[in-house]
């Protein structure tokens, strides 16, 4: 079978011819991976397919049949390989699960295009007919990827979604050295890795509560509970390898912490009164969910400044002249400004700045965007400042990283 761009595609299912190719792999200096898999009803992604393009041809190896990816994870380790994805975040959320390991950096061609004035966020298919002209169908996006045997139709999809990889990434690491812009790819891919790692860390399940939806307006009591119950909800997700929606709903979770804004406990008759009794979740999990209810709250794992407030009047100004700013830099770039800052980056930023008098950037920030638009934002914070709106009025403002 042919690739759409004429490569030759070999299908890989024994130990023997992966670790083969690996040994092959280990002496390019660049090749294109790309991942098929499921995560329909279940917390983990499964591996369904691995491809693999280099410049001579495509690879598709079935993870079904390999019992040892140690030789393929030699080659992901080797700091003097380019590895090339496209819109890598799920990809290495499924390398991570399967491999235990991440490359140390990677060529992410979709954040590339931005950079390359291509537009923000912009689609594999998309970037291929931008730079090749190729017009490709994407018809098995939703696949059942663990079903033997693949059909000729998904075999061949799979191999044209990483065949082109290699003539992007040339054609987009040559625009980018023109606009010297390699340096803050490259620092954005190592801050995607790092982000990534975070996923299987505690640390990052305890702040779970964060993301709930109007948890601002519970006491501290009953944030504490939110904060457990969420991270109760990330151990079992991980555990029962089940969508935490299948484990509890935000929504259900919400209005169990507020049932212990009172400093007293709850007894099993009001879990069942409460507006969540029809739920599954009260009915399988109900002693333990009393169990950690009544738990002594620890408020030392609350943070109310990383909930979402509703913005007033003088915030949403500020927000405004942050993202005027942002807009501005991005046109003297040529990058679309979400790629400078997002809007909730931006209000994070917004709020750090009512609260006190230090510009204080969320790591997404950090690095070349904050030392980009750090004066500019002083001076749009500064304003407010004279107005007595945000700090205290008596401390000059100041940028902290």
């Amino acid at each position: 079978m042919l690739a759409d761009n004429g490569q030759q595609v070999d299908y890989i299912e024994t130990q023997v011819a992966f670790e083969e190719y690996c040994r092959s792999w280990l002496a390019s200096p660049v090749i294109a991976v790309d991942t098929e898999f499921v995560r329909t009803n279940t917390f983990y992604p499964k591996l369904g397919l691995l491809q693999i393009a280099d410049e001579n041809q495509c690879y598709l190896i079935d993870p079904l049949k390999i019992t040892n990816w140690d030789c393929f994870v030699a080659v992901l380790l080797n700091p003097v390989r380019e590895i090339v994805l496209h819109s890598g975040g799920e990809d290495l959320i499924t390398l991570l699960m399967v491999l235990g390991q991440l490359p140390e950096t990677f060529f992410d061609t979709q954040i590339a295009s931005a950079y390359a004035g291509l537009g923000f966020s912009k689609s594999y298919q998309a970037l291929v007919q931008e730079i090749t002209g190729r017009n490709l169908p994407k018809d098995q996006t939703r696949s059942d990827w663990l079903k033997r045997p693949l059909s000729e139709s998904q075999l061949k999809y799979a191999a044209d979604d990483v065949c082109y990889l290699l003539p992007i990434f040339r054609e987009l690491n040559a625009r980018l050295g023109e606009r010297n812009y390699i340096g803050f790819l490259k620092e954005d891919a190592k801050a995607q890795i790092e982000n990534t790692k975070l996923f299987e860390q505690s640390k990052y399940w305890e702040l779970a509560y964060t993301g709930v939806s109007n948890s601002w307006r519970l006491n501290n009591r009953a944030l504490a509970c939110l904060q457990r119950l969420c991270a109760w909800r990330e151990r079992q997700a991980r555990k029962k390898d089940l969508p935490r929606s299948w484990i509890a709903k935000d929504s259900d979770l919400l209005v169990i912490a507020q049932l212990v804004r009172e400093q007293r406990n709850l007894n099993m008759r009001e879990l069942h009164g409460c507006a969540v009794s029809e739920s599954a979740f009260v009915r399988k999990n109900g002693e333990e969910i009393i169990r950690l209810v009544n738990s002594p709250p620890d408020f030392s794992l609350i943070n109310r400044s990383l909930l979402t407030l509703p913005l007033s009047a003088s915030l949403r100004a500020m927000i405004k002249g942050f993202r005027e700013t942002v807009q501005r830099h991005a046109k003297q770039m040529d990058i679309a400004p979400e790629l400078l800052a997002r809007k909730k980056q931006i209000v994070a930023v917004a709020q750090e700045m009512e609260r006190g008098s230090k510009l204080i950037w969320p790591p997404e920030l950090r690095g070349w965007r904050g030392d980009r638009l750090a004066i500019d934002f002083l001076e749009v914070a500064s304003n407010f400042d004279s107005k007595g709106l945000i700090g205290d009025g008596n401390e000059p403002l100041r940028t902290e990283f």
